[in-house]
């Protein structure tokens, strides 16, 4: 009889013990933005054995609330194959980068200015901010990071020179950011 208990409660069970887990240190809090099991979305409540997350759609620079909230149980966590994604505390930025290939004899310099000057005046407003949440990190999860800052390479690909800059951007501002550099550097 016990053991027929333990069989009906597994999943109970396996949910309590994961919500342990999901409020360790390192684990989830309300507002935090993971994916789990191929959602994407914000934590809006941790209960004892479920996890409630607003459900974000779009692609990865441009993501907007669908207006469901989906509702997992904490067990899911101890599922073969499902993954749970999160942002390392204090860490609340992204990296995208921008590929230009250039054409045969063209002025790679002429290039590698103007983007970079684009990327550097489109990040320059919350590049304190991602040092500053570097530091904070670090100090957080004794895990050594470096500041974010952009960077730019030359690079051959089967298209020839390709110039690429990557750049930091804050993950909730990182469509703004984007749209910012884009026109920047066209204009």
């Amino acid at each position: 009889m016990t053991a027929g208990i333990a069989v009906g409660l597994q999943a109970l069970l396996l949910s309590v013990a994961a919500y342990f887990f999901v409020v360790g240190r390192y684990g989830i809090r309300v507002g935090d933005r993971i994916s789990i099991a191929g959602v994407t979305g914000d934590v809006v409540d941790i209960g004892l054995v479920r996890l409630y997350i607003m459900e974000l759609a779009g692609t990865s620079i441009d993501l907007y609330p669908t207006g469901r909230i989906v509702v997992f149980s904490n067990s899911v966590l101890f599922q073969a194959g499902t993954p749970l994604f999160k942002q390392i505390p204090g860490t609340e930025y992204g990296w995208h980068e921008i590929a230009v290939t250039l054409a045969t004899g063209a002025n790679y310099k002429l290039v590698q200015d103007k983007i970079f000057s684009a990327v550097t005046a489109s990040t320059s407003s919350t590049a304190s901010e991602l040092s500053g949440s570097s530091e904070a990190s670090s100090a957080q999860t004794e895990i050594q990071l470096k500041i974010a800052y952009p960077g730019a390479k030359l690079r051959l690909s089967d298209t020839g020179a390709e110039f690429v800059v990557r750049y930091p951007v804050e993950i909730r501002a990182a469509s703004e950011i984007d749209d910012r550099v884009t026109r920047t550097s066209w204009t």
